[in-house]
């Protein structure tokens, strides 16, 4: 890794490059993040077997993304501090041996993808056994797939039903300024919500995006 520069990284190792796209790395390290932590305390804290965790402080260390720090003592064999090597990271497509962007974006997102649609499916499954997709006219006039338990209306989301929201909007028509207010109000909605210590854990995925290649049609 090289470029070091007030705490961030740029990584150049293919290697290095590789563990950073596991979204398996960014947890780990999240754990050693603030200050020097033991891998036993780690592994408590995220809930992982320790023999588990040794071995991949071990692989990280190599690549040079953690780094020992110093020791506390005890009685026996002291233990082994160890903190993320940066505050930040930067992985450039350069470093990764994808061919394209769109390939390097997808193994970025594939765990994550799989991941929150795993947890969409087991939240619709255990509120309805009758889930299906209901093609038609919204608001704006457009023809929309939206998930459904019947033919003739949306589901809504009532004061029982689960936190759940999952549906794309691929037609808003918004002007350059409009698209950076509702950038702003939505990363200000999510910040507002993102440091709150709750009973329970939810995925929470927003894309804003032009759509300069349209939805193909068959």
């Amino acid at each position: 890794m090289t470029g070091q520069f007030s705490g961030s990284v740029t990584v150049q190792d293919e290697r290095t490059a590789q563990a950073l796209l596991d979204p398996r790395t960014p947890r780990l390290l999240e754990a050693f993040w603030t200050r020097p932590l033991g891998v036993a305390d780690a592994a408590a804290a995220l809930g992982v077997p320790l023999d588990q965790l040794l071995y991949r402080v071990r692989r990280l260390r190599q690549l040079g993304l953690l780094q020992q720090v110093g020791t506390r003592q005890r009685k026996g064999r002291p233990i082994q501090l160890y903190q993320a090597a940066a505050q930040a990271f930067f992985v450039p497509f350069e470093a990764t041996p994808y061919a394209t962007l769109e390939a390097y974006l997808a193994e970025a997102e594939r765990e994550v993808a799989g991941f929150v649609r795993q947890n969409v499916v087991r939240t619709l499954e255990n509120t309805s056994p009758r889930w299906g997709l209901r093609v038609a006219p919204g608001p704006d006039g457009h023809l929309h797939s939206r998930l459904a338990v019947c033919a003739h209306q949306d589901w809504t989301m009532t004061p029982d039903g689960p936190a759940l929201l999952s549906f794309v909007y691929p037609a808003l028509q918004l002007d350059f300024a409009d698209a950076k207010a509702l950038q702003a109000e939505l990363m200000a909605v999510f910040g507002r919500y993102a440091g709150r210590e709750g009973a329970g854990t939810y995925i929470c995925q927003m894309v804003l995006c032009p759509v300069t290649a349209p939805l193909e049609r068959s």
